[in-house]
């Protein structure tokens, strides 16, 4: 006969194992629970990292373009966009907002609301104003990427320089066009007169008469093609540059040569004051004699009253090494209204046709001066001094 005591024990047992049995399950799948937890923890943090790093390599990409770049959604919401842009449209560029609802009515919306809502790509020239009175150009390119959310890419090249210079060109032709047109019609003209008419190429007179004035045409038109040679060769930068050293005084004493006629039937005095003699530089002796002759030259012209006075000084700075020219006169001066022109191509600031010139002195001055990495300025007092200043940044000798 079994025992009770057995039987209790038996059954003790058979109900005690399964909950060991499940109590042991239990601590294991917990511990399995929490070693995934652990795992899953860990890979969204590396999730996390390698999103954090994707993002910052997309913003790097993105500023390395360094053009303004935007990604819209077709609602005009921003996807991403570079500080370029943000700086062009004046906006955050962290911040994913809808640039068709934020953004003041402007060109630049207007080609935004198109672009967002276009399927091809599409290119326009856009005019952005700036807070100091200018604006710049853009060529503003729209691309539809194709992707399942139809983002649209849109870059803006600066093309404000190119702008200008199609702008320079366009007037230097149009200046250059009206100022061989007044020669060449007196010349064209005369010449007609002494082919048609016996009368006048019979007449001593009247043919020498004829053939001086053609004659100063004919040297006006060779001095603007000349200057205009000039300038064409000093506005290509430096690769034109033939530098040498030489000696300012020597140079100062050529020019005023030239300018001697010149001085002597106006009654004008030049006084030259430089502070070493001899005054060495460095640059293109050629370009120099231009930047002195243009200057001096200028002086005399606008003021043919005897009694003119001119002053040219050069010192070297001591503590910069700054070297600064200037050429000043005591003459009518140059309205303020007219100096913020006085070096644009073909620019008269008088107005009455008395002045003779090409319009092209000044110009080729300041190309002249910025080719040797100089500046110049100017500034007048009508009637009492007219001051133009060159400023070199360095010593103009070889070390």
């Amino acid at each position: 006969m079994v025992s009770w005591d057995i039987v209790i024990g038996l059954m003790i047992i058979s109900f005690t194992l399964p909950f060991i049995f499940l109590r042991t399950q239990m601590r294991s799948t917990r511990l399995r629970i929490r070693n995934t937890s652990t795992e899953l923890q860990h890979t969204q943090s590396m999730l996390h990292e390698l999103e954090h790093h994707l993002q910052k390599d997309k913003s790097l990409f993105l500023e390395a373009l360094g053009v303004p770049f935007l990604l819209l959604r077709p609602s005009g919401r921003i996807v991403m966009a570079n500080t370029h842009a943000g700086q062009l449209l004046h906006v955050d560029s962290s911040y994913q907002m809808n640039l068709i609802r934020m953004l003041p009515e402007s060109p630049l919306r207007r080609f935004i609301t198109r672009a967002a809502a276009t399927e091809e790509q599409m290119t326009e020239t856009l005019r952005v104003p700036h807070y100091s009175n200018g604006e710049s150009v853009y060529m503003a390119t729209a691309t539809p990427l194709g992707n399942k959310d139809r983002h649209i890419g849109i870059v803006f090249l600066d093309v404000t320089e190119e702008h200008k210079t199609q702008i320079i060109r366009r007037d230097f032709v149009a200046n250059a066009s009206h100022e061989l047109r007044t020669p060449l019609t007196l010349i064209q003209g005369y010449l007609e007169t002494l082919l048609e008419d016996p009368e006048t190429a019979a007449s001593p007179d009247q043919r020498e008469r004829a053939l001086q004035i053609m004659k100063k045409h004919a040297d006006r038109m060779t001095r603007l093609v000349a200057d205009m040679l000039t300038l064409s060769k000093v506005d290509a930068s430096t690769a034109y540059l033939r530098e040498e050293n030489f000696d300012l005084c020597q140079l100062v004493e050529e020019v005023r040569l030239h300018l001697d006629s010149l001085l002597r039937n106006q009654e004008a005095t030049l006084t030259i004051q430089l502070s070493t003699t001899p005054f060495p530089m460095r640059g293109d002796r050629f370009y120099w004699s231009q930047i002195l002759f243009n200057l001096l030259e200028n002086a005399l012209k606008n003021n043919p009253d005897p009694g003119l006075h001119i002053l040219l000084s050069a010192e070297s700075a001591e503590d910069n090494g700054q070297l600064r020219l200037t050429v000043e006169d005591n003459g009518v001066g140059i309205p303020r209204e007219a100096l913020p022109f006085i070096f644009n191509r073909f620019y008269r600031a008088d107005t009455s046709g008395k002045i003779k010139g090409t319009g092209l002195g000044l110009a080729i001055v300041r190309h002249a001066v910025e080719a040797h990495h100089g500046t110049i300025t100017a500034a007048s007092i009508p009637g009492l001094r007219t001051a133009f200043t060159i400023t070199l940044p360095a010593p103009q000798t070889e070390a």
